[in-house]
Parts: structure tokens; sequence; C-alpha cells
């Protein structure tokens, strides 16, 4: 997200490494450096990024620069990490993004400012476009541990920077050349309908074989497998959904299913915030819809199908907008999008990963607190993409009473009017009977007026309905309690935080504690095993080494002498303690 080609390797004298062709992607020079045939490679900084490489003369000069230029970039409203860039004290990268080139210039200047003000060289301040994604000190000394930071700087990443123009290069369609997709962790997909369709493939697979098994592929794109560890699935005789891409060999796989595959997922990897309501149903949610509308409500019952559906509408726009694989899902957004509770959301989310529908990719982590939830893809293979023409009907976030609206409303979009009432009674998943009766149609009928006072629902005709292409219109009653919604959540979320923090406090108390108790046992150990030793030694010995600790200590200054005794003190302080323990 940060790193662009141009890209180049270097060796551990800093000199760059010849290859054999210039590298086309970042990950062609990390799989140099892994294979040992690079130290570190050198990428070009994305538009919207700027670092800042700062050699100081000692830490205190350097961490005192880096805290004006990153309080600067908070004040523009920028990202900022940092990390040491090796070589001794006082060298490190800022590395920071900011969203428009007058805030870019700004902080330049800033840095120039304290260049100027700090006495330093441009050296010393460099202003950098390119940069090395790996720290500097694994070039001679070995691999170094991440910076504490680097996890809590990739949560907190912006969302608009992941769709900002970066120029990336088109991947040629070769005949036998794998495009490479963008890196993801390798994450299992459980056992279940996907391995099940491969073995067993339905009737569906054998009307469009080239589009399941495209479909297929990209549910490994989205796994993160690569292109080889994913033609090994392929290959696998067991796998009859992959019957015809093994009967037309790797090259053709490749270049119809793998490279498609590919450029399908990694064009919706990332946010889509800035991407319009339209382009977010017609991507994810619609197809959606429709594909769960065809495949699995005649499993559900009437009660259910409204519910569950206006929570993958919610779950789909939130994949449209953050990507399709591995995609956070906290109930309380869901709540605060939905308005259901939070047991129905629960519900709903549980029988769309027991139906395959979703696949739960990581469960949340209590240690990190409100830092994790749980995360979910969605499976391709559920998306009818004939949904892609359509239009959305309105907003799932609306806070409208009922819950028969917004199913009213896509199907409206899915099938487009004009609809009777009864045609949309059938359409919308209620009981099918032949001639329904005046209290199943009254429901509907609530839903079609809920619609009406949106503005989203017209009527054309004595008895027919269709969508009015206009924005909803949101009563002043439904924001309110939107507001009351989203202001409970928000209270919630404090008191888990700090009920959190209070546990979190407790166990590093206790934690503390027993590493005390630890040393201190440790400590008596050692004086035990000291005494020991000296009580070993001769009455000569123990004389000549007297003597020889009196005069290496008479030759130690002041501060060191005072050093050590502060160490002996502390110890012998530790050792009575592990005794008493």
């Amino acid at each position: 997200m940060l790193f662009a080609v141009p890209v180049f390797c270097i060796d551990a004298a800093n000199s760059r490494v010849a290859t054999d062709r210039p590298l086309r992607f970042l990950s062609e020079a990390a799989a140099l450096v892994n294979r040992g045939q690079a130290a570190s490679y050198v990428a070009t900084l994305r538009e919207f990024v700027c670092a800042v490489d700062v050699d100081g003369t000692d830490d205190d000069w350097s961490v005192s620069a880096l805290e004006h230029m990153t309080a600067r970039v908070d004040e523009l409203g920028g990202w900022w990490v940092t990390r040491k860039s090796g070589g001794g004290a006082g060298r490190w990268h800022l590395i920071a993004v900011l969203r428009t080139q007058p805030a870019r210039e700004a902080f330049r200047e800033t840095v120039d400012t304290v260049r100027l003000h700090w006495g330093a060289t441009p050296q010393q301040i460099d202003w950098r476009r390119t940069l090395r994604p790996l720290s500097a000190p694994h070039r001679r000394t070995g691999e170094v541990e991440l910076p504490s930071s680097v996890e809590w700087a990739k949560n907190d990443f912006p969302s608009w920077a992941s769709v900002m123009p970066v120029g990336r290069r088109r991947v040629l369609m070769e005949r036998e050349t794998a495009a490479t997709p963008w890196q993801r962790p390798l994450r299992e997909i459980p056992l279940g309908e996907f391995w099940d369709r491969l073995r067993n493939p339905g009737a569906d697979y054998y009307q469009d074989r080239s589009r399941s098994e495209l479909l297929s592929t990209a549910r490994l794109v989205v796994a993160g497998y690569d292109a080889e560890s994913a033609w090994r699935v392929v290959a696998d005789a067991r796998h009859r959904g992959f019957s015809r891409s093994r009967q037309r060999g790797r090259s053709w796989w490749v270049k119809f299913c793998w490279n498609a595959a590919v450029e399908f997922v990694d064009s919706r990897r990332g946010s889509r915030t800035e991407r319009s309501p339209v382009d977010r149903w017609k991507r994810v949610t619609g197809p959606l819809l429709a594909g769960v509308r065809k495949f699995f409500w005649p499993g559900w019952t009437v009660a259910t199908r409204h519910s569950r559906e206006r929570v993958l509408a919610a779950v789909g726009d939130r994949m449209a907008r953050q990507g399709l694989g591995n995609c956070p899902m906290p109930q309380r957004d869901l709540e605060n999008d939905t308005g259901q509770s939070r047991n129905t959301i629960a519900a709903a989310l549980a029988q769309l990963t027991k139906d395959g529908v979703l696949v739960k990719t990581k469960t949340y982590d209590q240690s990190q607190g409100t830092k994790s939830s749980n995360e979910y893809s969605v499976n391709l293979l559920v998306l009818d993409f004939s949904a892609e023409s359509t239009e959305p009907p309105c907003s799932h976030t609306l806070g409208a009473p009922g819950r028969s609206w917004f199913s009213l409303a896509t199907t409206l979009a899915l099938t487009p009017g004009p609809h009777p009432t009864p045609r949309l009674y059938h359409l919308s998943g209620y009981t099918p009977t032949p001639t329904p009766t005046r209290s199943q149609l009254a429901n509907v009928e609530t839903g079609l007026r809920t619609l009406v006072r949106l503005r989203v629902l017209r009527r054309r005709g004595t008895d027919r309905w269709e969508l009015t292409a206009q924005a909803p219109r949101e009563t002043v009653r439904a924001r309110q309690r939107k507001q009351r919604t989203a202001a409970r959540i928000e209270r919630e979320r404090r008191s888990f935080k700090a009920g959190w923090q209070a546990r979190r406090t407790e166990l590093n108390r206790r934690w503390e504690e027993q590493r005390e108790r630890a040393l201190a046992r440790r400590a008596a150990q050692d004086q035990s095993r000291c005494e020991a030793w000296w009580k070993s030694l001769s009455e000569e010995e123990r004389r000549a080494r007297r003597v020889e600790w009196r005069v290496r200590f008479a030759a130690m200054p002041p501060a060191l002498r005072a050093a050590r005794v502060e160490v002996l003190a502390e110890r012998r302080f530790l050792a009575a303690r592990g005794v008493a323990a």
C-alpha cells in the first residue's frame, strides 16, 4: 500500500544487484531476497506517500526532530509510522501518508524548516521518493524483529489511500505467465461446501463449467494461494470441479482462469468508500442477494428470510467497501447499519456461515479487545452476476419500521416492475399459496406504504408498483431512531473498552507480581550457588580473590563504583525476598 514500481534489488554493500530483466512487481524483488540472491530492495513511494530519512548524531537529536514532523502530519490529518533504519543510534525513517497535494507540500515545508532550525545537512534530514520497504539492519546482522507499532499502523491505515491512483502496470496475459496477486495471508479454506462442490459438482457446474472454474479459482486467490499451490488443487484428480482445466492444461487455466480471477479479486481489494452505492450494489451486494435468493431461500423459513437478507445486504456493502476476503465484521457495526438486534444479527451470520454463503476466516481475539473482531470472506460461487445490470433499490441503513420493506425494494430492483401486490407477495419470499389471504397481504402492504413514505416506490396504475429511482427521504422519526441506536452502541463500546482495559490492567499487575517472585527465586538460587562455590575455595584462594577485587574496585570511576554497589544491593535484596518466599 506504500510502495510501487520501479523497484530494484541491492546487496549487503548497498550496491545494485543485476537481474536478467527489469522487475515488474515488488513480489519479484521480495522473492529474490527470500532466495538469498539479494539483501534488500528499493522501491518507489506511491504518489500520496512521503518519506524522510533522519541520520542524526544521536537518538535524542533525531527523536526530537521526528516529534516535530509527526506532530505536523497529525495536524494535516495524515497517517504516519516510524522505524529504525539501522546503522547506529539516531538513524530513523518516517513514512507519512497525506491525502492532498497541498498537504504534502505543507509537510515538505515543515521538513525544510526542521532541517534549517536543527542546523542539519540535506543528508541528515533527507526528503525521499525511494526507500527500502524492508528495514536495513538485516543487510549485515541477520533478521530483526518488526517494530511493535507495525500492527497498529496497519489497522489504522486510512481507507482512502487504497483507492487513490497509483499507476499500476497492467498484467500481461501471456501464454504461460501467471499473474501475481496482491499478497494476502495464506488461510486454510475450512472443510465443507467449497471442497464438496469441487469433489461432487452439481448441475449448475455443467451448465457453465468455465464460469464455475473461474469462480472456484477466485476463491483460492482470496484464500491467499499463489499460482503453484492453486494449480496443485486444480491438478488433483479428486476435484472434478476442475475437470475442464485439467483437460485443457495449465496454460489454458493460467490464461482464462487464474489471471482473470486475480484481476477480478484484486480489482475489489481494499477500501471502496469513495465508490458510489450504485457501484457497490452492482459489484457485490446485488449479485450476492440475487444468488442467495436463488440457492438458499427455499431452505429458509419466511420469518428469517427478510431479516437475514437485510443483514446480508449490510455485509455485502461492507465487503464492497473493504474487500471480499478477510473482512472484519463487528456485530455492533451491523446493528448500527440495519437497526436489528444483536441476537438477530448473530443468528443470521451463523446461518449464512453454515450454509456456505460466508466463510469465517478469523475468530475474535479477546486479548486484542476492541481492535479485533470476527472476519469473513464471501463464497464467490454464490454470486449471481446477472444482477450487475440492476440498480440499487435503497439503502439498508434507513431507520424505517418493519422488516419487509427492504425485501420488497430488493425484489423490485432484481425483477423490475411494475408488479401487482400478489406478484410482489410471491417474489418477496412469503409462503406461496395460490390465493394469498388479506391478512397475509397486510405485511406486504405495510412495507409498500413505508417505501412510499421513503419516496422509493410509486404506484403505477390501479395496483402496480415500481421503483422511482430517486434518493430515499428519511423521516425525522427514523433519523431519531438511528441516532438513539448509535448513541447506545457508543455507550456500550465505551463500557466494554473500560471493562476490558480494567481486566488487562489486573492481568498485567498479576503478571508483574509473578515475574518479581520468579526473579526473587532465581536470585536466591544464584546467591545460594555463589555461597556454595565460595565455601568450596581454600582460604588462600579467597584471600587472593579479595585482594584482586579490591584493586579492580579502586580502579573504577566513581560512577561505575556506585552502579556496582547498587547492583549488588539489589541482588542481595531479591535473594532475601526469594528465601523468604
